[in-house]
């Protein structure tokens, strides 16, 4: 890893390394995200951006959350974050109300807030209220999130650089998923995913099981 690291900045995304070794997500992380979203029964459904078959990593204790939503028009939509606690339930520890718009949606933590623990496994949940009034018609999706010490060697190399594309490559080769494709976002306008985002999807669609993989795969290829 430290040759990597250290070795020439590639002018192309290097491919996501995810974390070696690690357990599947504990707890609850199904999903309930029929085709199409809350208007229409067809096509892409609400998907975050993230890996659901081993529990993405960061270094950041406010890291971005990034999810796809299919329907054109608005709906209110509900950000959840839940502390993964030692008996397998979960905490809340943060509520965000938002109005959905179409495209890739994005969410950091406020700064106003304590940031998340080094050490610590979080589950992120989004909720599309098709219907207010009527949990049962929410649409939900959610994943896992660990947060993990910055390693030193790529600390040190990441003070090289200032290129958000260049920094996306570092995270993607050292495994963390989250500050990867944040980076890759920063360098994008409006609600797109840019080249090297998508190419991070791409890369988790490989990881994935086959209904996800093709998820990730049609919305790289329709954002980008």
């Amino acid at each position: 890893m430290l040759s990597l690291l250290l070795g020439a900045i590639a002018p192309v995304l290097a491919a996501y390394n995810p974390p070696p070794d690690q357990p599947p997500p504990r707890g609850n992380t199904s999903s309930s995200a029929p085709r199409g979203g809350c208007a229409s029964s067809q096509g892409l459904p609400l998907t975050v951006l993230a890996p659901l078959k081993h529990v993405g990593q960061t270094a950041s204790v406010r890291p971005m959350f990034a999810w796809f939503v299919p329907d054109t028009k608005p709906f209110p939509l509900e950000f959840k974050l839940f502390e993964l606690t030692g008996n397998n339930t979960f905490k809340l520890v943060e509520k965000v109300d938002l109005q959905s718009s179409s495209g890739i949606m994005k969410l950091s933590l406020p700064e106003n807030k304590p940031g998340l623990a080094v050490g610590q496994r979080y589950l992120w949940q989004i909720a599309l209220k098709c219907d207010s009034n009527h949990p049962s018609t929410w649409v939900v999706s959610r994943a896992q999130i660990e947060v993990v010490e910055m390693p030193s060697n790529l600390r040190t190399v990441l003070s090289t650089t200032k290129n958000p594309l260049e920094i996306s490559d570092l995270y993607a080769r050292a495994g963390l998923w989250y500050d990867a494709l944040s980076e890759a976002l920063k360098a994008v306008e409006g609600s797109r995913l840019g080249e090297v985002a998508s190419t991070l999807l791409e890369d988790l669609a490989k990881l994935e099981e086959p209904q996800q993989s093709a998820n990730l795969r049609q919305i790289a290829s329709s954002e980008r």
